[in-house]
């Protein structure tokens, strides 16, 4: 009764075995499927767009609507930076979403030294700055130092590391800008200074002493209505009240100390020399007209009488003579022979210098005008001289004017009055 029983349920259970069998593979096809389905679904296929020549931002931008992603190589390209130069693949093609699109990217075309054009002239100037990599912008200015045409400098200045393309500002100089000088005659000397720097000169200041109008502007140069350059000079020639003061001593200095003394006193020197046999007196002020402790007017001439070593010429041996004659009487030193002034002259000026004397002084003269100086070095020239207006009935007195400009060495204006002989 056992056997059937046991066979009856063997028998009885493979139909359970063979469903569960199938519905277990039915279920792993389906996973498959679905699998095979999912992965399908990230690997779509698009038309690549065309990105070159867009800048970076709008070229990632057109991937990216269309799914794709992107790798980026810079290069130095002469096309502005961010600019895509080429793409792989090309636009157009179709690719899978899933691949990369490779871009080149312009990095600019790098950076360079604005050169130094200064002095050049512009169109060698213009050369230069595009040799260096940029772009020359010329703007004409006015300038003294360089004549018209010619470069003045740049903006960015040279030596400056600009990016390659860069507009570069040249500017070329148009010449000096000239303007009219206005008359300051009559005025005083702070409001004609004024006057002429707001007119864009510069000033220069002379006094002369004068009891009429002091501190009023007597005289300028360039007179007014004339044309100048800007930045240029003016001289104006102030009157000044005479003052009295007392002469120093200057006897025993030498000529240049004696010099000195009587400038810081506010009085000229003049000169005239004497010859002497003792070399230490050779330079040196053995007199001097007016003497030490005169008062006098502030301005007045100071005549010093200046030692000009001579060698002694050796006396023969006189001859005995039968009779002794009485010794000859020592002739009396004649008075001075000339009188000499001299200026050491200033760059860029023009300026108007006068010696006075008195009838007591020099009984008469001739007057001349000199300038001194190491010849090639220095630009300086004497543009008018001669017998000037004497202030007063005995005595006299004469100019000269000079104007220098560039000077490179010194120049010393002399002018020496020749005394007749009474």
């Amino acid at each position: 009764m056992k056997t059937p029983d046991i066979a009856s349920n063997h028998s009885s259970s493979k139909p359970g075995r063979s469903r569960t069998a199938l519905m277990l593979a039915a279920i792993a096809a389906l996973a498959v499927t679905f699998a095979v389905l999912v992965s399908g679904c990230g690997d779509t296929t698009s038309e690549v767009p065309n990105t070159v020549n867009q800048t970076l931002a709008v070229g990632q931008q057109m991937l990216g609507d269309k799914g794709f992603k992107s790798t980026v190589k810079r290069v130095t390209n002469q096309q502005g930076k961010d600019e895509i130069l080429s793409q792989d693949p090309v636009g157009g093609i179709e690719q899978k979403t899933s691949e990369a699109v490779a871009l080149t990217v312009s990095n600019g075309p790098g950076n360079g030294i604005v050169p130094n054009v200064v002095g050049d002239p512009a169109d060698r100037a213009a050369q230069q700055i595009r040799a260096a990599g940029f772009e020359p912008v010329i703007s004409e200015v006015y300038n003294s130092v360089h004549q018209a045409g010619f470069a003045v400098g740049t903006t960015p200045s040279s030596g400056s590391d600009v990016e390659k393309g860069t507009k570069v500002r040249l500017k070329v100089s148009k010449g000096a800008q000239q303007a009219t000088v206005p008359n300051v005659v009559g005025l005083s000397e702070s409001s004609a200074e004024t006057t002429l720097k707001n007119a864009g000169f510069r000033v220069d200041h002379g006094y002369q002493v004068s009891s009429k109008n002091p501190g009023k502007v007597r005289a300028q140069d360039p007179s007014s209505g004339r044309s100048a350059t800007i930045g240029s000079s003016v001289q104006i020639t102030i009157n000044q009240a005479p003052k009295k003061v007392r002469v120093p001593n200057a006897i025993g200095q030498t000529q240049s100390r004696g010099d000195r003394t009587l400038q810081n006193a506010g009085l000229d020197a003049v000169y005239a020399t004497r010859i002497v046999t003792n070399r230490s007196q050779n330079g040196i002020v053995l007199a001097m007209s007016p003497g030490a402790g005169s008062t006098v007017t502030q301005g007045t001439n100071v005549a010093l009488t200046i030692g000009k070593y001579k060698r002694p010429t050796p006396k023969p041996t006189p001859k005995p003579k039968p009779k002794p004659t009485p010794p000859k009487p020592k002739p009396v030193p004649p008075g001075p022979s000339s009188i000499v002034k001299q200026w050491t002259l200033v760059a860029d000026q023009t300026k108007t210098y006068t010696v006075t004397w008195g009838a007591g002084q020099c009984p008469g003269g001739n007057g001349n005008a000199v300038l001194q100086g190491e010849e090639g070095d220095s630009e300086a020239q004497i543009t008018a001289q001669g017998d000037a207006e004497s202030p007063s009935s005995d005595t006299s007195s004469y100019y000269a004017t000079t104007e220098t400009t560039d000077l490179t060495g010194p120049v010393t204006l002399v002018i020496t009055i020749t005394c007749r002989v009474q």
